[in-house]
């Protein structure tokens, strides 16, 4: 089944069509409209922020009295239409630019962008932050109910003199499918950050070994130089990762890190690509550079593996 879905992602045709969509002279007028409003709506918040600071200027200057007062109802307009104005503007990407995109390849797919992804998920693959931030939350119409998400995680620093730092130990994305897998308990595969004295394994905020867990080798030494695998249920770990698997992972990391985790319930991967995808535009520019078909190519090849790899995890059960 996932190797259906990995086609969608790798077909040419459907690249093409795409491309001849976009250029279209139907929807070339309509995206050139899109934009145009999405400009306004990004250039709005600069002018209006520098005629309320000169109108409450003035008004500061003749009614001292109340000028806090005035100051909160500013503040708490402006929150409100920053907040409106960022949404307009997710709503006109999301409609015009990313979700037709997605829907042509597989349709019943929605997004709800500012939605959250399950915090269990994220801590399952980076398990040692202390805080968790997610978006761009992509719901696909696939027979796994395959979740995408942006993912940014931190944890709290505190120096000598008490003074306490936020630090980012994650940025990528999440890929989730809801798979029934018969596990028993879970597969968590985790890469090395680096090797220590006497070949000891750093694994970062990703996270050592568990109480609960054991430790696998694999007969691959590129795999157990970029890896270790950790699990409760040593059948289905024997029975799962073959050699194919662990060539797709091994692979993988000469590109970026990537973590892996399996339950009875879902199979999810966290690629760490330092970087968001289908972010909202924020500056006139990023609009201008926005394209139909540039937004597909961000993310196909991390689908179609994606999708390969359940295939393969899904002969197997």
């Amino acid at each position: 089944m996932g190797e259906k879905y990995r086609n969608r992602f790798t077909d040419p045709e459907i690249i093409k069509k795409i491309e001849e969509l976009e250029k279209s002279p139907q929807a070339q007028a309509k995206l050139r409209e899109v934009k145009n409003g999405m400009r306004e709506k990004i250039k709005a918040p600069f002018y209006i922020g520098c005629l309320s600071i000169i109108i409450i200027g003035i008004i500061a200057i003749k009614i001292e009295t109340f000028v806090f007062v005035l100051i909160f109802i500013a503040w708490k307009f402006w929150s409100k239409y920053l907040k409106e104005n960022k949404e307009d503007i997710a709503s006109a990407y999301i409609d015009n630019f990313l979700l037709p995109i997605l829907k042509e390849i597989i349709p019943d797919t929605t997004i709800n962008y500012f939605e959250f992804m399950d915090l269990e998920i994220l801590t399952n693959l980076v398990s040692d932050s202390d805080a968790y931030n997610s978006h761009c939350h992509i719901l696909f119409g696939d027979d796994y109910k395959t979740e995408f998400c942006n993912m940014k995680s931190y944890h709290y620093s505190e120096d000598s003199d008490g003074h306490k730092t936020t630090v980012g130990d994650f940025t990528g994305q999440v890929l989730v499918a809801k798979i029934p897998t018969n596990i028993n308990g879970h597969i968590r595969i985790v890469p090395v950050s680096k090797k220590r004295f006497l070949g000891h394994k750093n694994y970062g905020r990703y996270g050592n070994r568990r109480k609960d867990e054991e430790v696998f080798e694999t007969e691959s030494m590129a795999f157990n130089d970029a890896y270790s695998i950790f699990s409760n249920d040593d059948f289905y770990v024997h029975l799962i990762l073959d050699p194919k698997i662990l060539d797709i992972l091994t692979n993988w990391k000469g590109k970026m890190r990537v973590c892996f985790y399996m339950n009875n319930e879902y199979i999810s991967i966290a690629f760490e690509s330092n970087e968001f995808l289908f972010s909202i535009p924020k500056t006139p520019k990023e609009v201008d550079d926005l394209s139909i078909a540039g937004e597909y190519k961000k993310v196909r090849l991390k689908l179609a593996d994606f999708y390969k790899l359940i295939a393969i995890i899904g002969e197997k059960l």
